[in-house]
């Protein structure tokens, strides 16, 4: 038996027609027979099922249709064709604005956007102390909803949402609006929602919210779904689209060169044992970093493979990162270490033009595809000499990996600068490792473990 489906979209499309002038929309309506509008499509045939209790991501620029599918789904726009199906009663946080009468009091709008969201007068009544208790906006409960600002706005919009015991719950980039402690709040809401069995569709510009709450994961561009998947799959896709200027064909085109082994792709791409390399070391400020800089032979080879950990590569291919590894403090490749070891990560890059200016950085990130660590040569102020074409270096990273027993990844880059896009090479968890608690029966909470801790005790009444 397949699972329950929340919501069903089938071969939708959504066209509007646009004049260039007010009077070609008359002329059309008195002459017909002639279309005087250009058609533009908001949706072209889209296809989506999305399971019960499931919470899925939307990423996409804006224009890319995100908002109109949304909207679709909602109820508050009709398909030009398709077929769309809810199942369970549906709660949308969309626009900013939408659903509350700007003339009504807060308390008025609670009761006549409850009633539209098919409650009874009853259940709001004995709900109305935890909408109001969670909007926390005082008495501004009883003034006009036109003298709200953005962020009292949205706290009681989305205190109504998510007290009228939704199935299916749409949340479009209103949070972006309030504060860091309210956002907190409504991540926390949210993810109850998801451990009762509530459908949710988020979007949202903030990648780390999208990779901490979702399970799954689709990208839009110009009305399609263009891509789907796990979330930290989807979120390093998209951020490759970005690099490219959301054009696909190009995104595809580097996709196939790296499957071929070709251009940007190295088919020997592996871990190596650091011990076989010729290393040279400068200390460096800041950060207790340390980077290493020394040209390099070929490594010996050693495999490592892990299932939730997704390789991925992107960039522009004017610089390829040959091999990445990961070394204890004796320059021995290792897959995992322990809280609190000094480790090294180190990058191997050739440079197929010449560049004055380039920065080498790499990301740790968890299995959420969280990032952790991010350590870059502009962030440590080194000063890297100009490279030529052909030249082939390796960089090393050290630091103590003070974070909390589990599995990680570590993706190393090549860029121009610290903020230019594309990068030159990019590769996605190109190296996965386990961090292990040198103390089984010692518990770490949280994801950093500070190095240095001290707890004092002091009495502070003396009766």
């Amino acid at each position: 038996m397949g699972e329950e489906i929340a919501i069903s979209l089938k071969n939708v499309s959504k066209c509007y027609k646009l004049y260039a002038r007010p009077v070609d929309r008359l002329k059309e309506i008195l002459l017909p027979g002639k279309s005087r509008a250009d058609i533009f499509w908001a949706l072209h045939d889209i296809n989506l099922e999305i399971p019960v209790g499931k919470t899925v991501g939307i990423l996409g620029q804006n224009g890319s249709g995100k908002s109109t599918l949304l909207q679709t789904i909602a109820g508050t726009l009709t398909p030009t064709s398709g077929e769309v199906k809810v199942n369970g009663r549906l709660s949308a946080l969309l626009e900013l604005g939408s659903g509350f009468n700007p003339e009504f009091s807060g308390r008025q709008n609670v009761f006549f956007n409850g009633r539209l969201l098919g409650l009874s007068q009853e259940e709001l009544e004995e709900k109305f102390d935890d909408i109001a208790a969670f909007a926390d906006i005082g008495n501004f409960l009883d003034q006009p909803v036109k003298t709200y600002s953005s962020g009292m706005y949205v706290r009681l919009a989305f205190s109504v949402a998510i007290n009228v015991s939704p199935k299916i719950l749409i949340v479009d980039e209103a949070l972006a609006v309030g504060d860091a402690r309210f956002q907190q709040r409504c991540m926390t809401r949210i993810n109850s929602l998801r451990d009762n069995g509530v459908t949710v569709l988020f979007v949202s510009h903030d990648a780390e919210a999208v990779k901490r709450l979702c399970d799954s994961a689709l990208v839009m561009e110009k009305g399609k779904i263009i891509n789907s998947g796990l979330t930290s799959d989807m979120v390093s896709w998209y951020l490759a689209f970005m690099t490219v200027d959301f054009d696909l064909e190009q995104l595809r085109k580097i996709e196939n060169l790296a499957r071929l082994g070709k251009g940007l792709e190295n088919t020997n791409f592996t871990q190596a044992d650091a011990s076989h390399a010729e290393i040279t070391e400068r200390q460096t400020d800041g950060n207790n970093a340390q980077l290493a800089v020394a040209e390099k032979n070929s490594l010996p080879s050693k495999a490592n493979a892990e299932t939730e950990f997704k390789y991925f590569r992107h960039g522009d291919g004017k610089a390829r990162i040959t091999k990445t590894f990961l070394a204890n403090e004796n320059s021995q490749e290792v897959d995992f270490v322990y809280v609190g070891d000094i480790i090294k990560v180190y990058i191997e890059v050739e440079f197929l033009i010449d560049l004055n200016e380039y920065l080498i950085g790499m990301l740790v990130r968890d299995r959420l595809g969280t990032d952790i660590i991010g350590i870059n040569t502009c962030q440590e102020r080194i000063n890297i000499q100009p490279v030529r074409t052909g030249d082939k270096y390796l960089y090393s990273f050290q630091f103590a990996i003070n974070i909390k027993p589990g599995v990680y990844s570590i993706s190393p880059s090549v860029a121009y600068d610290q903020y230019s896009m594309p990068w030159l090479d990019w590769v996605e968890n190109a190296v996965v490792f386990q961090v292990l608690d040198p103390k089984p029966k010692h518990l770490i909470f949280g994801v950093y473990h500070p190095p240095e801790r001290q707890i004092d005790i002091k009495k502070i009444n003396h009766k």
